[in-house]
């Protein structure tokens, strides 16, 4: 962990990526900010920016909330800048997410963060 901590040090942003598995994060990520988690007060201190980009098979309004919470508690608890949010509603395979609107609002997300 202390070779991530570094890296995320290095760091302006940290982009949490993840698929939606029942209605949260994947145990991968939630592994990895548990981890850093135990060594906060340096990432508190750094204000960070920070992102969140999911996607999910569901197309449901409230598909997301759950994440965008468990999101919401990180970035205040983290002191992070959200910068914002793609979620990708019914993107439930490779080819339905490639067909779907959110790459292309990915890239213009990341080309416009300031």
């Amino acid at each position: 962990m202390d070779v991530f901590r570094e890296q995320i040090l290095k760091a302006d942003m940290i982009v949490f990526v993840t698929p939606l598995y029942y209605y949260g994060m994947t145990a991968q990520l939630k592994t990895v900010i548990d981890r850093f988690c135990s060594r906060n007060f340096s990432i508190q201190q750094k204000h960070l920016k920070s992102a969140l980009l999911s996607v999910a098979y569901n197309s449901d309004d409230w598909t997301f909330e759950s994440l965008e919470s468990h999101y919401d508690t990180l970035i205040r608890y983290l002191n992070l800048e959200d910068k914002g949010r793609i979620l990708g509603y019914g993107c439930g395979t490779p080819s339905m997410t490639r067909f779907s609107k959110y790459p292309d609002e990915a890239y213009e997300f990341g080309k416009n963060l300031k």
